[in-house]
């Protein structure tokens, strides 16, 4: 009876044990997103003019034939070109990636991330007028995102982006 009793106890107390530990080792709670910018004036005529054209120069420098469109914080489009020969989806493509960039304050790229993890992920899809594809990006000025530019009818994502980029990076 003794061992019994002995026996139980020490299976409790590794019991116990066990999940004390497995509470000590328990990941810690994700850290809070930074916060998003904020909106600042919104971009110019000349700016978007400035980045469309950066952005073209680009597509052409990679051989690629892209629609780029440039809107301001509001999603509202300020400046658009489409080179010839590009997908008759281009013209939508660049317009929504843009407008994703601007009113959600993130890169288009952001959502096809989330989408591509699944899960929770997906949930995206459910977001009005997202568009779950890179070639998105927020443009800033101060700190502040004053528009947001979009490029489309390339063969993917990755090359819209960095079409995108040679844009943003033109008003730095």
């Amino acid at each position: 009876m003794r061992r019994l009793s002995i026996t139980v106890i020490a299976f409790s107390a590794a019991i116990t044990l066990g999940n004390i530990s497995a509470f000590a080792q328990a990941p810690a709670p994700a850290a809070a997103p930074p916060p998003l910018p904020d909106y600042g004036a919104n971009i110019t005529l000349e700016q978007a003019m400035k980045a469309g054209q950066a952005a073209l120069a680009e597509a052409k420098k990679m051989n690629l034939n892209e629609g780029i469109a440039v809107v301001d914080t509001a999603g509202r489009l300020v400046y658009f070109t489409k080179m010839d020969n590009s997908r008759a989806i281009a013209v939508e493509l660049a317009q929504h990636k843009a407008r994703t960039a601007a009113m959600f304050k993130l890169p288009s790229k952001a959502y096809e991330d989330r989408v591509a993890s699944g899960g929770i992920g997906i949930s995206v899809l459910t977001l009005d007028d997202v568009i779950a594809s890179a070639g998105g990006i927020p443009i800033m000025a101060g700190g502040k995102i004053i528009g947001a530019i979009g490029v489309g009818g390339g063969p993917n994502g990755v090359v819209d982006s960095q079409v995108a980029q040679a844009g943003v990076d033109a008003l730095k």
